[in-house]
């Protein structure tokens, strides 16, 4: 079970920032193995987008929900918002899956 982003088509809005937009995802942690993800913005040939928030890594324990709000200041090049989960290199958890959920701007 891996957890959940949405919208899965998030739209972009005008920030306080000129030239700048923003959205606004929401995420549920379903995974008890996991307590830390990472966003990332991705174009749409998979290359890594400069984006701003509040917390690139970020808590979230099992069963909890969060907001997260992206900024992109280039947004033509921004197609996918994902989530990463980042695994602990502790020898205590033998989870070696990550999960990966992306939605698509549209």
């Amino acid at each position: 079970m891996a957890h959940e982003l949405t919208p899965t088509y998030p739209e972009l809005r005008s920030s306080y920032i000129p030239g700048v937009l923003t959205t606004t995802l929401k995420m549920w942690n379903a995974r008890m193995d996991v307590d830390y993800y990472k966003i990332e913005v991705f174009d749409k040939d998979w290359n890594a987008v400069p984006f701003i928030t509040a917390e690139e890594i970020f808590p979230l324990g099992y069963t909890e929900r969060r907001e997260i709000e992206v900024f992109l200041p280039d947004p033509t090049s921004a197609r996918y918002i994902c989530t990463r989960s980042m695994l602990r290199k502790e020898g205590r958890q033998k989870t070696v899956i990550s999960s990966k959920v992306c939605s698509k701007i549209k």
